[in-house]
């Protein structure tokens, strides 16, 4: 207790301007803004090329036939980021339910093991990718259907896949995997092919 009011007492008599010179010189330094984005900007032409961030830093953006096509909205609070030639794309509200866009748009769960799309403003599955390579971002955004469980949703009627023990394969049909036909020896799912034998 004495030693408390010793200080109390010696800041009071010892000038609090040195007390505020001292608080001033161990403040925190603030940490330097980071360098000006040279991402492209919305509406700009552009020749087609490479997948890269866009210029609001929460996009994954391509261009396709001259004009800037939004891939994945990266809402996440690390946004998208190019690290050694590879897109990093923090899409992790992009569980379904969540609020997105733009309507149509295409992303991947935070597991990587589902494709979404924006359906009237909110987040919706269009198909599971149970495939070794799951959902990922490169130059489009890439789903790995090749193996998938009846009643999976799915995206399309051309969609097929690979039965889980390999005994079937599966054919999309209004929005789910279905049992297409038995396979006599097995399904064979490799690369994203599915070929049934």
């Amino acid at each position: 207790m004495r030693r408390v009011l010793v200080v109390i007492v010696a800041l009071g008599i010892g000038g609090g301007a040195q007390a505020c010179e001292a608080r001033a010189r161990t403040a925190p330094a603030q940490p330097a803004p980071p360098p000006p984005y040279a991402g492209p900007p919305p509406g700009a032409q552009c020749a087609d090329g490479p997948a890269t961030c866009g210029a609001d830093r929460a996009s994954v953006v391509q261009c396709q036939r001259g004009a800037w096509v939004l891939l994945q909205a990266c809402p996440g609070s690390l946004g998208c980021s190019l690290a050694g030639g590879a897109i990093r794309c923090d899409s992790s509200p992009s569980q379904a339910g969540a609020p997105c866009e733009p309507e149509g748009g295409y992303g991947c769960t935070p597991d990587r093991r589902n494709l979404t799309v924006c359906r009237a403003g909110r987040t919706a599955i269009a198909s599971t990718c149970r495939g070794v390579r799951g959902c990922s971002i490169g130059n489009a955004i890439d789903c790995d259907h090749s193996v998938a469980l009846v009643g999976d949703p799915c995206d399309g009627p051309k969609e097929i896949a690979c039965s889980q023990d390999s005994k079937a394969l599966l054919r999309c049909s209004n929005g789910v995997y279905q049992i297409g036909e038995a396979c006599r020896n097995a399904c064979l799912a490799s690369s994203g092919r599915v070929l049934c034998q």
